[in-house]
C-alpha cells in the first residue's frame, strides 16, 4: 500500500506529559505508527529540522528493521532558523521497495526565475507597489496597537502574493524507487515526488495555489513526454497540494475534463491520473454507494488538498477509467481512500458514527489536529506484481 500523509510539524522525538507540554502524546505517537506499519511507502510532508520524531516513528514500528528512509534537506525558507523550514521524506519498507539511485529537487533555474521577472516585470511591479501599500497600512496599525489606539491581538504582516510563479514555496523532492514483484522479473520502477505545496490566506493566495499546482503537474508531464531520456518511465507524485478544489475545478466534470486533456497531450501509450478528483462507484448514489462523493483529507473534512498522481505507462499502474470500480475487485484488486481517524476516535470517544455526529466537532478536531495532524492520510493499493 502507499501512502501520502501530512503528519503535522513533525519535529521532536519528545513526548508530552501533563508536566512536558513539548511533543506528541503517547498515545499519538503509537498511533502513528500503527498507521505507517500498515504501509510499504509512505510519503511524508511538514517533517521538520529537527528529524528525531521521523527516525521515532521509524524506529517505533513493527518490523522496524525492514524499513528506510530517504529525506530531504529543509526548504520553505531562508538559511536561518526559521521555523517554517520543512523537510520531504519518503518511508518505505524495503523488502517489498527497493531504492534505487535517483535523488533530486524539482525547481527552476535563475535563467528561468529571471526571464520570467524580466517579461512580467510590469505586473511584478504592481505586486512590489500593492505590497507595500499593504505594509504601510500594517505598520500603521501595530503604531495604534502599542499605543492602546487599538485594542485586540497584535496585527499579523500581510503576505506577498505575486501574480506569477517563480518558483516553489517549498522545493518538491524526488527520488527514484522499485516495487517488487513475486517474482524476479516483475517489477514496477517509478520516481517518487514529494510536494507540500503553497499554503495562505484563501481570499489572496488562491491564485499562486493553482499557478504552483498547475506548474509541477505541467513539469511531470514535461519529463514524461521524455521518455528516452527518463532514469524510471513512471512518476508517482505524493503530497499535501493544498489545491483549493472549487477554485482549481469548478466541478467534478471539469477534473474529468482536465485529465482527459493530459492524456491526450502525453499519449503514446502514457496516461495521467489523479485518482482523488474522482468519485468511485463505491462513494456514488445510486448506484451501489452511500451518497459520500469525493474524498476530503482535511481532519475537518472539508476540503482534498492531499492527493497522489500517476504518469507513467505501466499496465500496473492505474488509469483514469479504473477510478470508477476502485474497491469493487476484491482484496487485493486496485483501491484508494482516506483514512479518517477523525471518526475513529469519535467512535471511541463518544460513541459517535462520525466526528461529525460527536459533541461540538470544531472542537473536537482541535482537541488531536496538533497532536496527531490535521490532514488524514490518503492510500492506494496497487494489485500485487506478478500475481
Amino acid at each position: 500500500m502507499l501512502s501520502s500523509f501530512n503528519i503535522r510539524a513533525l519535529g521532536t522525538s519528545a513526548t508530552r506529559t501533563k508536566k512536558k507540554q513539548k511533543g506528541r502524546t503517547q498515545g499519538a505517537w503509537e498511533f502513528l505508527a500503527h498507521y505507517v506499519s500498515r504501509c510499504d511507502f509512505v510519503a511524508i510532508q511538514e517533517v521538520k529540522d529537527d528529524l528525531s520524531g521521523l527516525i521515532r516513528l521509524k524506529d517505533s514500528l513493527k518490523n522496524s528493521e525492514k524499513y528506510a528512509l530517504v529525506v530531504s534537506d529543509v526548504t520553505g525558507a531562508k538559511p536561518t532558523k526559521d521555523t517554517s523550514q520543512e523537510r520531504l521524506a519518503f518511508l518505505y519498507r524495503w523488502d517489498r521497495i527497493e531504492r534505487t539511485e535517483l535523488a533530486s529537487d524539482i525547481t527552476y533555474d535563475r535563467r528561468a526565475v529571471l526571464e520570467t521577472i524580466y517579461t512580467k516585470r510590469k505586473d511584478f511591479t504592481a505586486d512590489f507597489e500593492d505590497y507595500d501599500k499593504r505594509m504601510r497600512d500594517y505598520r500603521r496599525k501595530v503604531q495604534e496597537h502599542e499605543s492602546g489606539q487599538r485594542s485586540g491581538r497584535n496585527p499579523k504582516p500581510p503576505a506577498f502574493v505575486i501574480s506569477n510563479l517563480l518558483t516553489f514555496i517549498r522545493t518538491p523532492h524526488v527520488a527514484s524507487f522499485r516495487i517488487k514483484g513475486v517474482n524476479k522479473t516483475t517489477n514496477l520502477p517509478f520516481h517518487a515526488v514529494n510536494a507540500h505545496l503553497l499554503y495562505g490566506d484563501k481570499s489572496r493566495s488562491a491564485a499562486e495555489r493553482k499557478m504552483e499546482f498547475d506548474a509541477l503537474v505541467d513539469w511531470l508531464r514535461w519529463r514524461t513526454k521524455s521518455a528516452k531520456r527518463l532514469y524510471h518511465k513512471n512518476f508517482i507524485l505524493f503530497g499535501d497540494m493544498n489545491l483549493e478544489f472549487e477554485k482549481r475545478f469548478t466541478n467534478l466534470d471539469h477534473a474529468d475534463d482536465a485529465i482527459k486533456a493530459m492524456n491526450e497531450d502525453i499519449g503514446r501509450g502514457y496516461k495521467v491520473n489523479f485518482p482523488f478528483l474522482d468519485v468511485p462507484r463505491k462513494r456514488q448514489d445510486p448506484p451501489a454507494g452511500d451518497g459520500m462523493g469525493r474524498y476530503m483529507s482535511t481532519a475537518r473534512m472539508t476540503q482534498t488538498y492531499d492527493q497522489v498522481g500517476f504518469f507513467g505507462r505501466n499496465d500496473a499502474l492505474p488509469v483514469h477509467d479504473e477510478n470508477d470500480d476502485a474497491g469493487l475487485g476484491g482484496a487485493d484488486g486496485y483501491d484508494y481512500g482516506v483514512f479518517v481517524f477523525a471518526d475513529l476516535f469519535a467512535k471511541a470517544l463518544h460513541a459517535a458514527p462520525s466526528f461529525l455526529a460527536a459533541p461540538k466537532p470544531k472542537s473536537f478536531v482541535r482537541r488531536f489536529e496538533h497532536d496527531v495532524s490535521d490532514h488524514h492520510p490518503i492510500w492506494v493499493r496497487l494489485p500485487v506484481l506478478g500475481a
